[in-house]
């Protein structure tokens, strides 16, 4: 089965539809079986209503991100800095009734095979970040668990983490093929679509082949200074245009 993971699309459309349109290209040689979205479709970026409505138009497997989740219950925005707070209003007051609910009711973990899915930190946090996950932490969650392919975002930076000669090794895969170890469980940090923030400001996602244990790591070109045009006329905080650069 392969699967592509989009993470943290942040209501960027150039970067999707970018990402999209490379989808397309590969999916000429080889047949995805789904694509999931692991959260934060909307916060930062200028257009919310329409990134939602693409992603729901194409059909994707999507999971709640902390931008949803401060949606669905206005505690959750405790979680956030000022800014990201202030964001997460504006970007409510710019989608519709019917988006609104659906980023409400969208699920935070999803599974299948050896496979869990989350925004944040496995087993189910939205908020929780994986750098903030100590050695014992991913030990302790790979022997307690089942699983043993996590695949998460909200870092926004592409990240492997698993377990080797009693360690935990954290390393940042290039773009292209990297072939998992059978004998590893893993944690999948799949990037960001619609802002990287690890030095390469291409869109990210990844492929995961669960039969050949191959992940491709996605770097995608898309035009940022449109973006960027929409990020400052919509009035929100120059730092998330700058951010794109």
């Amino acid at each position: 089965m392969k699967i592509a993971f989009l993470s943290d699309i942040h209501a960027n459309m150039e970067a999707l539809q970018a990402v999209l349109a490379d989808l397309k290209e590969r999916c000429a040689i080889t047949v995805l079986d789904r694509v999931v979205c692991l959260g934060d479709l909307v916060g930062y970026g200028p257009e919310p209503q329409e990134v939602v409505d693409l992603v729901r138009k194409q059909g994707f497997e999507v999971l709640a991100g902390n931008h949803e989740a401060a949606l669905a219950n206005k505690k959750e925005r405790r979680w956030m800095n000022f800014q990201a707070r202030e964001n997460n209003i504006s970007t409510e007051a710019l989608l519709s009734r019917d988006s609104l609910e659906y980023c409400s009711d969208l699920p935070r973990t999803l599974s299948f095979g050896t496979a869990l899915c989350v925004h944040g930190c496995p087993p189910d946090s939205v908020n929780g970040y994986l750098y903030s996950m100590s050695s014992e932490d991913v030990i302790k969650l790979f022997k307690e668990s089942d699983f043993t392919r996590f695949f998460v975002g909200h870092t926004h930076e592409l990240q492997l983490v698993f377990e080797a000669r009693e360690a935990v090794e954290r390393v940042v895969p290039e773009p292209g093929e990297h072939r998992l170890e059978a004998d590893k469980k893993y944690i999948i940090n799949c990037g960001s679509v619609g802002q990287p923030r690890n030095g390469d400001n291409r869109a990210k996602y990844v492929i995961w082949d669960s039969d050949s244990d191959i992940l491709e790591i996605c770097a995608v070109e898309y035009d940022i200074d449109s973006t960027v045009v929409k990020i400052i006329n919509r009035g929100f905080p120059t730092a998330y245009a700058q951010r794109l650069k």
